[in-house]
């Protein structure tokens, strides 16, 4: 992957932005969570948007009564382990979003691109390699759940790892992070950077739109458009 001098840099949610993986990360959680705990995740009513996965092992563990950090390292441990379990049922689970694949494929040239994901990197790298994605994004320089349980780290992370490997500074008010969660809108804020937001998620346009967000689509469909905003 080999871009200009000066070339953009854009940083890609992962689950709700570039793809669905309908009740595997859940199921992942499950099954890790009784295996560790003995305790079945129906117990805890919660959600999982726009959160990074240290946060939800924290949040399910203390939801049933265990608050100690060695947990949270032997749940997300165990989550690996599943996910090797469940590797089939993700790549027929996978739906990959409109548009994307052309945006990263067309960006490959002219954008440095890599991820910011509340995904452990284990997982990240498996979902992105199961949709195809994985060779368009610099997945040795990005921002992952298990570098930090804070998002708005994980930005810094990214553009400190990418400034490293292009060899130049990164501006952070160059960068686009794009994502479908107010999540996604507070850690590019904090990290000021510009943020594009997609109601591919669970959240609807309205409701994005009325964050303040640089831009808010509905999804990513209109290439030209996407490309034009990502790249102008």
């Amino acid at each position: 992957m080999s871009v200009g001098d000066g070339a953009p840099v854009l940083l890609w949610d992962i689950d709700g932005t570039l793809m669905r993986t309908p009740g595997v990360g859940v199921r992942a959680f499950a099954r890790a969570l009784e295996a560790i705990t003995g305790s079945p995740i129906a117990r805890v009513r919660y959600d999982f948007g726009g959160k990074t996965d240290p946060l939800i092992a924290r949040d399910l563990l203390v939801a049933i009564g265990i608050d100690d950090d060695t947990y949270v390292a032997k749940l997300l441990a165990e989550v690996e382990r599943t996910y090797d379990e469940l590797a089939d049922e993700l790549r027929e689970a996978i739906v990959t979003l409109p548009g994307v694949a052309t945006i990263l494929d067309r960006c490959g040239s002219q954008a440095v691109q890599s991820v910011v994901t509340g995904n452990i990197e284990f997982v990240a790298r498996r979902k992105l390699a199961a949709a195809g994605f994985d060779h368009h994004l610099l997945l040795d320089h990005g921002g992952y759940g298990s570098d930090h349980h804070d998002r708005t780290e994980l930005v810094r992370l990214a553009l400190g790892r990418l400034g490293v490997h292009i060899g130049r500074d990164v501006d952070p008010s160059t960068v686009w992070v794009i994502g479908d969660t107010p999540r996604d809108l507070a850690c590019a804020r904090g990290a000021g950077c510009r943020c594009l937001l997609v109601a591919t998620g669970t959240f609807d346009l309205p409701a994005l739109e009325a964050l303040g967000a640089d831009h808010a689509l509905a999804d990513l469909s209109d290439v030209d458009r996407v490309l034009d905003l990502l790249l102008g």
